[in-house]
């Protein structure tokens, strides 16, 4: 069980107030932190996107990231989900390849 949360994609939901209050900023901002500490691990990636109806903006954490940021996910109630869609997403920070984790929904 436990190599199914560290391979998997976590999902975080910000309220758009959360948002516009800066929250977007402390997030990044600690997936920044964790990022550098562990010298930019490959595929070690966050994205995001507004929601169709503009409630909510969700953050994408890529599978290579959740040992790294466990703490976080746990500290922003993040939940295990598929690969999302990269249509529309935008990096927020970390390593661009992230992206090939997309294509199968797992690593390799």
């Amino acid at each position: 069980m436990a190599s199914a949360t560290i391979h998997s994609w976590h999902r975080i939901k910000l309220s758009s107030q959360d948002y516009q209050s800066g929250e977007i900023a402390v997030l990044m901002g600690a997936f920044r932190a964790a990022y550098v500490a562990r010298n930019g691990p490959d595929g070690m990636a966050m994205f995001g996107h507004w929601a169709d109806d503009g409630s909510c903006y969700w953050v994408y954490t890529s599978p290579k990231s959740s040992r790294h940021i466990a703490p976080l996910l746990v500290a922003y109630s993040a939940v295990r989900t598929s690969a999302p869609d990269p249509q529309g997403l935008s990096l927020i920070y970390g390593d661009e390849s992230g992206r090939n984790c997309f294509e199968t929904g797992f690593e390799a």
